[in-house]
């Protein structure tokens, strides 16, 4: 029997028994993850997964080009596992077990007419890269999702790192630690003037005691939130200026002209009258 040949009997023989196959993978799948199914529904939405695993694998056969739908296939596995904690490396073990299950059909149906097993082997090896772009897609799932946490806890550090802090009903403090550069710099300005109007703040206290470093970028962006607080008609107030930071301004021409400067947070609260 020639390999095209081959192909159109294996195919035919895995369409007429699909169903079956469907069922093996599910069930060896299940002893391997030791699951069971808690709901009817969750049943059939994992039987058409595998139904479209068939079908994905039969089009291989067939000679069509399943690439893009291999590849969303893992991606959309990789998805799953991911809603449900699962890791990168078990979501792909489970490639060994989708190929144990339709090798061993492949085979066993050539065998059945008597087909060389090398002939078998070439037939198989042919349609092997549609596992790998399965694998190609669990990788992109993961892949995203693991950038998404990163701009999460990015943002979550942005916002923190933006702890205004009311010390009366008109008065706050903004505590600045670490370094302001581009990365903040948006979040350090929307997030301050947003909670200055919605807390009715009338004077904020800048610190810039815990700052370490201040790139031009950092020294627009303070340039930028004093200017836009008197705008919005808040007086602001900087505590804690460190002498290179000083240097800074005075070499970049920017002039602190109206703002009150003190050395510290405690000298700042004094001409405030709060002690």
């Amino acid at each position: 029997m020639e390999i095209e040949q081959l192909k159109t009997y294996l195919s035919k023989r895995m369409e007429e028994n699909s169903a079956t196959i469907t069922n093996d993978l599910i069930a060896k799948m299940q002893a391997f993850y030791d699951f069971r199914f808690f709901s009817e529904e969750v049943k059939k939405r994992t039987e058409t997964v595998f139904e479209e695993l068939v079908k994905i694998v039969l089009g291989g056969l067939k000679e069509k080009d399943v690439k893009e739908s291999a590849f969303k296939w893992g991606e959309l596995i990789g998805t799953r596992s991911i809603e449900n904690n699962g890791d990168l490396g078990n979501t792909i073990k489970g490639v060994t077990i989708y190929k144990n299950v339709i090798w061993s059909f492949l085979l066993q149906e050539g065998e059945k007419v008597q087909i060389h097993q090398e002939d078998l082997l070439e037939v198989i090896m042919e349609i092997d890269h549609i596992f790998n772009m399965m694998v190609h897609g669990f990788s992109t799932a993961f892949t995203n999702n693991a950038e998404k946490l990163l701009q999460e806890t990015r943002e979550l550090y942005l916002k923190i790192s933006v702890p205004i802090v009311p010390l009366s009903p008109k008065v706050a403090v903004l505590p600045l630690i670490g370094e302001i550069n581009e990365m903040r710099s948006e979040t350090l300005i929307v997030d301050s003037l947003d909670t200055c109007v919605k807390k009715r703040i009338e004077t904020l206290v800048i610190d810039l005691s815990g700052v370490h470093d201040v790139d031009l970028i950092g020294i627009e962006v303070l340039f930028k939130l004093i200017g836009s607080l008197k705008l919005l008609g808040v007086k602001p107030i900087i505590t804690g200026m460190k002498g290179d930071l000083s240097q800074t301004f005075i070499h970049l021409g920017i002039k602190l002209e109206g703002i009150s400067i003190f050395s510290n947070l405690e000298q700042a609260l004094k001409g405030l009258k709060f002690y």
